[in-house]
């Protein structure tokens, strides 16, 4: 957005307060009131640069709520007051996707990418190829569906065919607009994929929240944001602050009858090829993953075209994926490695599918992080099923960011499987950036005062006795 256009929003936004204020508001700028409002989410949302206080867009929406419940023949669907709906039916209904949600591969190590380069230049027939890198969300996956510019549905991944449809809870998260001008790019119909999660703030923040109340934590932001998608309360969805990125467009069907697909290009109508001559009339920003990201981000949408880099040749990715692992512990948000894709969508196309992954694109997982610490005891907790479960109590001991103390062990049968004893050095590592979990014992620096871990027979809470249903892992207080 320009800055004129922005300095006039700006002005209408002074205007539309003090005609509130002086409660003078009329129908017939019902329309300004929303694209001021949209314009402050976008600000709010998307920037992280608002212009506008709290009071000030709580005032400027309570006009707006007082406009539609006066005339609710003017209520329209991409109205900011249309992100709360009712509660979801019992069961999310299930949908298909336009085009499968596949996996990517992934890649452990440098040779991995360079075997990935091979394999794209080879298929591609290209001396040197041009990479779109990204980071890789930690996050719930989600589709969406824009249909004539309104966001029409959002579902999840399910098994990649079908997913849930999670309509209601979608439209709770700002980031995700409820219309975009796609038109402006000629397009009619789209689906897009992004990542839903929870920052690293307002994830302490909730879990802190929930520890006033005595209830238990959650277990990482990404479980959080999953289990919140499928919450059937719309309004607790909107309360635990939930974001998406979204780095991909999956289908389109333009004004032209041009159908794109991850599998290429094609007629809607007929499925013949398609001529050149309309191909050239599609926006140069349907032409690479990058142009994708950039429209993405110019439509008001959350994406990483701020973080991508495009880059040729293989090592110069290797070189930004170093860097951006170098600043993980500093953004917002949890990563867990970087997107590698081929920027040119015709090259996409040469290379093509399996039925598992793109050939076209790489996930380049960041190492796990490790550290070793002594296990000092072992403390029993009394889950609310009455499930017994083993905590290691660890010297402190500072892990991606994170101080890390304690440890689920579980139950029993990891115990015994890890030979995890009282008095050992421990390696531990933060599972998904989150979890903290023991991989093994060290052995070979045992002295011989280790102890091994004996089972309570009572229960740590009450005093009972606790058993061991058969075919079951976990001891029970009964």
């Amino acid at each position: 957005m320009n800055n004129d256009r922005v300095k006039a929003l700006q002005e209408a936004t002074v205007e539309l307060l003090k005609t509130i204020k002086a409660d003078k508001l009329k129908t017939d700028e019902i329309d300004q009131l929303r694209e001021v409002l949209r314009f402050h989410e976008h600000r709010y949302y998307i920037q992280n640069d608002p212009l506008v206080s709290d009071f000030e867009y709580d005032t400027l929406y309570k006009g707006l709520e007082g406009l539609e419940k006066e005339a609710p023949d003017l209520v329209v669907p991409d109205s900011p007051t249309q992100r709360v709906g009712k509660g979801l039916t019992k069961d999310f209904p299930n949908v298909s996707h336009l085009v499968p949600m596949l996996s990517l591969d992934n890649s452990y190590n440098s040779e991995d990418l360079l075997d990935f380069d091979r394999k794209a230049r080879e298929l591609t027939g290209a001396m040197e190829v041009e990479y779109c890198v990204e980071p890789k969300f930690d996050g719930a996956s989600i589709s969406l569906i824009y249909e004539d510019d309104h966001l029409e549905r959002g579902a999840t991944r399910g098994d990649g065919v079908r997913g849930d449809d999670i309509t209601p809870n979608i439209k709770q998260i700002r980031t995700i607009p409820l219309s975009a001008k796609f038109s402006n790019y000629g397009l009619q119909t789209v689906e897009i994929r992004g990542e839903v999660f929870i920052n690293k703030n307002n994830f302490k923040k909730f879990n802190e929240g929930l520890a006033e109340l005595g209830l238990a934590p959650l277990a990482n932001p990404r479980n959080a944001a999953a289990g919140t998608l499928r919450i059937k309360d719309p309004m607790e969805v909107k309360r635990r602050n939930l974001e998406a990125f979204v780095y991909h467009v999956s289908y389109y069907v333009s004004k032209e009858g041009v159908q794109k697909t991850d599998d290429g290009l094609q007629m809607t109508d007929d499925g013949k090829e398609v001529p050149s001559s309309v191909i050239n009339h599609l926006s140069s920003n349907l032409l690479t993953h990058s142009g994708t990201l950039e429209m993405l981000w110019d439509l008001g949408f959350r994406s990483p075209a701020k973080e991508k880099k495009v880059l040729k040749g293989i090592q110069a990715v290797i070189d930004y994926c170093n860097e951006f692992e170098m600043q993980r512990d500093d953004l917002p948000y949890e990563i867990d490695g970087m997107v590698i894709k081929v920027n040119d969508f015709e090259l996409q196309d040469k290379m093509g599918m399996t039925t598992h992954h793109p050939r076209w694109a790489m996930a380049y997982k960041f190492k796990a992080r490790q550290a070793t610490s002594k296990l000092l005891r072992i403390e029993y907790q009394v889950g609310r099923t009455g499930n017994i479960g083993p905590v290691a109590k660890i010297e402190p001991v500072h892990i991606g960011g994170v101080t890390v103390g304690s440890i689920s062990l579980f139950n029993e049968d990891v115990i015994r499987e890890k030979d995890i004893r009282i008095g050992d050095t421990v390696l531990v590592e933060r599972a998904g950036d989150v979890i903290p979990y023991i991989v093994k014992s060290l052995t070979e620096l045992r002295t011989g005062d280790e102890q091994p871990i004996v089972f309570p027979k009572c229960c740590p809470s009450c005093g009972d006795e606790i058993v061991r249903i058969a075919e079951e892992a976990a001891w029970r207080c009964v």
